[in-house]
């Protein structure tokens, strides 16, 4: 079987995952002539549905919360549909570990008609507490992702020269870790002149249209994508919160994991 296309699937609010899931794809440049991007991160990507082939290859990305695949991109996976079609996972998280993720989101694309055949976990700056973990991806990272997709180059060409292939083992247990929704919904400060475009691309539709200044709390899931697109540094999390996130990652901030990879 030739693969004739490579497609990248990812909800990225901060655009971390994106970076990531393209730095991959730039190992397969020489392979497929066509890349195609499906970023499903905004709130109109909810119904999203996409229909992929066998001869399709599919990079789903994902960051990681409170170590499991975040509910906005798992209602979303409900429309993602392949025929056999090989995957490859890729979860990146702020440091502190990645818990179930991989696991869980490997039985929902086995579930959608994929077979994964490799997944990795990347280390990236965190989203909220950006001291931890700040610049990552770093040159170290960036040596761990050229090798991880030379690595899996040579395993699709292994698989597809064969008619079957063994289940891909990766990290993680069931049941899986509680969920838990992150407590931080941003506000707006004076300098917010209305603009809109947090209310465009807020993932949950959390931020109210006549109101952009305000933020549904129950409806946010604290990705923080509203204060790093915002063009006029408007947004913010409290400062009594940050502080709090500070000391409870205060331990984050003095180890550093490693990416790893599944093959």
């Amino acid at each position: 079987m030739e693969i004739k296309k490579l497609h990248l699937v990812y909800f990225s609010p901060t655009r971390t995952t994106q970076f990531v899931l393209r730095a991959i794809a730039q190992s397969f440049n020489t392979e497929y002539s066509e890349i195609v991007e499906h970023d499903v991160t905004d709130y109109n990507s909810k119904n999203v549905e996409l229909k992929f082939e066998t001869d399709d290859l599919v990079l789903f990305g994902f960051p990681v919360y409170s170590g499991r695949v975040p509910q906005s991109f798992r209602d979303r996976m409900n429309g993602i549909k392949g025929q056999r079609t090989f995957s490859v996972l890729i979860a990146t998280y702020g440091n502190r570990d990645y818990d179930d993720a991989l696991l869980e989101m490997k039985n929902i694309v086995k579930e959608n008609g994929f077979q994964a055949i490799g997944a990795a976990a990347v280390v990236t700056e965190h989203s909220v507490i950006r001291s931890v973990a700040t610049g990552r991806p770093d040159a170290k990272d960036t040596a761990f992702i050229e090798d991880f997709g030379m690595k899996l180059k040579k395993r699709i060409v292994a698989i597809t020269n064969e008619e079957s292939s063994t289940e891909l083992y990766v990290a993680g247990k069931e049941p899986y870790r509680k969920y838990m929704k992150i407590p931080i919904a941003p506000v707006a400060s004076a300098s917010c002149i209305a603009c809109g475009l947090c209310v465009k691309k807020c993932p949950v539709d959390a931020i109210y249209v006549h109101n952009p200044r305000k933020t549904d709390k129950e409806k946010c899931i604290g990705c923080m994508r509203c204060v790093r697109i915002c063009p006029q540094n408007a947004r913010h999390v409290s400062k009594i919160i940050m502080l709090a996130g500070e000391c409870i990652f205060s331990k984050e901030k003095q180890i550093r994991k490693e990416p790893e990879m599944f093959l």
